[in-house]
């Protein structure tokens, strides 16, 4: 279970209420069924894993720390990080086209990591759920909502294990502050807000697309980086290997790199559904890049959850971050402490204000109400090990696609509205259709370059 309840009827009563609120099999608070992976002869679970530099690197390591695994599979479109996974991780037979991986060694493995960049998320891990393997895929769970809703349904079909890459969730101090939210201490709630430092000084935003070309480099396969995306030439120190976020047709901006590490929380500990609205207030626009500033008001119904008939869940990046007169109960002069400057979350209540940090973090305003709020016995829980268990028919996954596949489509609404500033887009989240501006449904899905198709994604 994602954390231990107290002994409480209010708390044990609410935790109900969210839980009828959520989409079925809410993974952060209820169990999700999914049948055992089969094992080799070892008794091992066999792990194939797609993108093994940078973040694709340091999952590889967590995974591979399971003491019932082997990595049998690495995929990379550098030849030259390839190399190095597999000199430190010799079981893991090299490729650098995952349709050649799939095509030529599907049978070779029971699992698969998927940390490639956001555009590459879905054709790869649809691939996979078809084949009925378990899959770990890094936020955002895909590039577009469309691509959410069909892994959602994918991963419901399999029946196999299923994680999204938002670690944080696992830590004791994010669990502790989903377990404040779901007590309702706040009272009714008004609204939430919430902030990255992203992307300034970690990639650039706002620029114009680059002209020209230079020679792609022979350690890289540059046709299948760009993979499902339009082509166009290589530059160098533009895309790869981390620039990409701030690119339309790669990333999803700062919204989609950070926005999963929060929304989680009150998604889970307010029972949010699908936003009802979503519209964006930039700055730096761009024929090819994410704004380098934004803020992004997303409306919900708020009779679904007991606040009012509709509250505003407003997202902050690129420097940008909420006042203290959010809130009546944060001090005039509060500003967000150094400590937490990768981001952090304010929900909003008429009794009380929870902050809660990025590093994990959690402040009752006004203090005199923190005695109201629940404590809880956390033990430990490790986020990718937590995946590989359940693969392995132990337990449950936290951040499961069928709760990761609703919260992304929530924040990658956002992001639509992002190419439409100023506009107020009316969503209706069943139909998965913008209803007043039809311009903006060309983003909910995406078209598919020639030769990176796969089943089960109409693109």
């Amino acid at each position: 279970m994602f954390f231990e309840l107290p002994q409480d009827s209010v708390l044990t009563n609410r935790r109900r209420f969210i839980a009828g609120t959520l989409a079925a099999g809410a993974a952060l608070t209820l169990p999700w069924s999914r049948r055992a992976l089969a094992l080799g002869p070892n008794g091992k679970l066999n792990i194939a894993s797609f993108g093994v530099g940078g973040m694709g690197g340091a999952d590889v390591n967590s995974v591979a720390a399971h003491p019932d695994v082997v990595m049998t599979l690495f995929c990379d479109v550098d030849s030259n990080i390839l190399k190095g996974a597999c000199d430190k991780y010799p079981t893991a037979k090299p490729f650098s086209d995952w349709r050649e991986a799939m095509a030529n060694a599907m049978g070779t493995f029971d699992a698969a990591t998927v940390s490639t960049p956001d555009h590459s998320h879905a054709p790869i891990a649809m691939s996979c759920l078809n084949a009925g393997k378990a899959v770990y895929c890094q936020k955002p769970l895909t590039h577009s909502i469309y691509e959410a809703r069909m892994l959602r349904e994918a991963a419901t079909r399999a029946k196999v294990a299923t994680q999204m890459g938002i670690q944080g969730q696992a830590k004791e101090g994010r669990r502790d502050a989903v377990g404040k939210l779901m007590s309702g201490r706040y009272g009714k709630l008004v609204g939430v807000h919430i902030w990255t430092n992203r992307p300034a000084g970690w990639w650039p935003q706002g620029q114009p697309r680059p002209e020209g070309s230079d020679p792609v480099p022979e350690s890289l396969n540059w046709n299948c980086w760009l993979g499902v995306a339009p082509e166009r030439p290589w530059k160098k120190d533009t895309y790869n290997p981390f620039k990409w976020r701030g690119f339309f047709d790669f990333g999803t901006g700062a919204m989609g790199d950070m926005a999963c590490h929060f929304f989680d929380t009150p998604t889970a500990g307010l029972g949010l559904g699908a936003p009802i609205s979503a519209m964006a207030d930039v700055e730096g626009e761009s024929n090819d890049e994410w704004p380098s500033a934004e803020t992004v008001t997303l409306t919900f119904d708020g009779g679904t959850i007991g606040a009012e008939k509709t509250f505003q869940l407003k997202w902050y990046d690129g420097g940008r971050i909420p006042s203290a007169t959010v809130s009546p109960h944060l001090p005039k002069d509060w500003k967000p402490p150094a400590d937490g400057a990768d981001g952090g979350m304010l929900v909003v209540g008429t009794d009380a204000t929870v902050y809660h940090a990025y590093n994990g973090e959690t402040k009752i305003f006004p203090e005199s109400a923190s005695g109201n709020f629940p404590m809880f016995k956390l033990g430990p829980l490790n986020h990718w090990h937590n995946w590989v268990d359940a693969a392995m028919g132990k337990g449950s996954t936290a951040a499961n696609f069928d709760f990761a596949g609703p919260m992304t489509e929530t924040v990658l609404l956002g992001t639509v509205a992002a190419r439409f500033p100023g506009t107020e887009l009316y969503w209706d989240a069943k139909a998965m259709k913008v209803t007043n501006l039809e311009a903006a449904n060309a983003f909910v899905k995406p078209t598919y370059r020639a030769g990176f198709k796969v089943a089960g994604l109409d693109c």
